[in-house]
């Protein structure tokens, strides 16, 4: 006989499904309650009676209330990645509905006993959350420069000229000068007293009041100067340097957030990956420490292999891109930054792409999937290692 209790949960948003069995499969009480601290504290109470093994599968949001009530208790339990649940219960799924799941996950349980789910210290959680809101300010903040651009091109797209695009001073002249032809009533040094109130004093700032004078008589538009296009790239402007000084303040909390994380330091030490690089990667990987393998940390990562081979037919492999796709795109910042400051071919990993790419004709897509695998295998091996990036000893 087996004395194992499991209840199986499935969290919707706004109520949870569960379902309590036995160690031999039979149900003990299933049932449902709602997203909400009373719904929580009655399930809990059922839990702690019947000694019970916690899965449910993570759902966003919904899920996450109910992971950090468990947390807050000190309780642990097994959160399934839903498209590893989905293949792990596609055996046991005829009928699919909220009911259903929370059984099936409850026999899942007792089929495959899973490991409880490693809980991450405090700071890595918080760290995510930072590094999300850091992923998504920063492309709420490229959203802003394309759509300034496309206004420009009607207002004055010859701005470049005097500032160049995608710094501080060309985002404040735009707020002082939308549409070129608010100029052309100016003399210089009016023109230098607005840039002058607005950014402070510089002696190449005279200089802008000349250039920006001179394109006043040479710049076509496409809009007057009272059209709303005059609006919208002041908005845009000021938006764009909201969200610059946002997001450097969002960076300077997360380094002192993770001041405390060796791993940080072991990751910068690698030449090419600053403290600001190395903290991002980690907000969204979490505890490296808590992989047993490289392999599994590329599973999360969503770059390990996948082939689709049948009769004569023989892939090479495409990366499955499961796992986090921002931290992918990290990765593939972080690698192709190695490779461009180490112009010496110092590292193995540069003497490796550039052997393999050498000669190469057409993408090389497949080639920096593999630079991006043996950098993560690098930090794989430093931070479990407990070690710095030494040139004289390269794995």
């Amino acid at each position: 006989m087996n004395d194992r209790n499991v209840i199986g949960i499935d969290i919707g948003k706004e109520k949870l499904n569960y379902c309590l069995l036995s160690g031999d499969g039979e149900i003990i009480v299933e049932g449902q309650v709602r997203n909400s601290k009373q719904g929580f504290g009655l399930l809990y109470e059922l839990i702690q009676k019947n000694h019970a093994e916690i899965i449910f599968e993570a759902t966003g949001v919904y899920s996450r209330r109910w992971q950090y009530f468990l947390e807050f208790n000190e309780a642990h339990y097994v959160r399934m990645n839903p498209l590893a649940a989905k293949k792990e219960m596609d055996e046991l799924r005829n009928t699919k509905n909220d009911k259903i799941d929370a059984k099936k996950l409850a026999v899942l349980q007792l089929r495959k006993k899973h490991a409880p789910t490693v809980i991450e210290d405090d700071v890595y959680q918080e760290l995510r959350r930072q590094g999300r809101f850091y992923s998504q300010i920063t492309q709420d903040c490229a959203d802003a420069k394309n759509r300034l651009q496309k206004v420009l091109e009607e207002t004055f797209y010859t701005l470049h000229e005097v500032a160049e695009t995608n710094t501080k001073r060309f985002y404040e002249l735009a707020i002082i000068f939308p549409h070129v032809d608010l100029l052309k009533d100016k003399s210089i040094d009016e023109i230098f007293e607005l840039i002058q109130s607005v950014t402070g004093y510089s002696k190449t700032k005279y200089s802008n009041a000349k250039q920006l004078k001179k394109l006043a008589d040479t710049t076509c538009v496409a809009v007057r100067a009272d059209s709303s296009a005059v609006n919208e790239v002041q908005y845009l402007a000021a938006k764009v340097l909201e969200l610059t000084a946002l997001k450097e303040k969002i960076i300077s909390e997360m380094l002192e957030e993770a001041s405390d994380l060796e791993e940080v330091n072991i990751l910068a030490s690698i030449p090419g990956i600053g403290k600001q690089s190395a903290v991002t990667l980690i907000a969204e990987i979490g505890d490296i420490r808590r992989f047993k393998t490289p392999q599994k940390l590329n599973a999360f990562i969503g770059i390990d292999l996948r082939f689709s081979d049948s009769g004569k037919v023989k892939t090479s492999g495409v990366i499955s891109k499961r796992g986090s796709g921002e931290a992918r795109r990290q990765l593939y910042q972080i690698f192709q930054h190695i490779h461009m400051t180490d112009r010496n071919d110092d590292l193995k990993l540069t003497r490796w792409y550039n052997r393999r790419t050498l000669g190469m004709k057409g993408g090389k897509k497949k080639v920096i999937v593999g630079g991006m695998d043996r950098t993560l295998r690098l930090i794989y091996h430093l931070v479990m290692h407990d070690e710095y990036f030494d040139l004289a000893k390269q794995i």
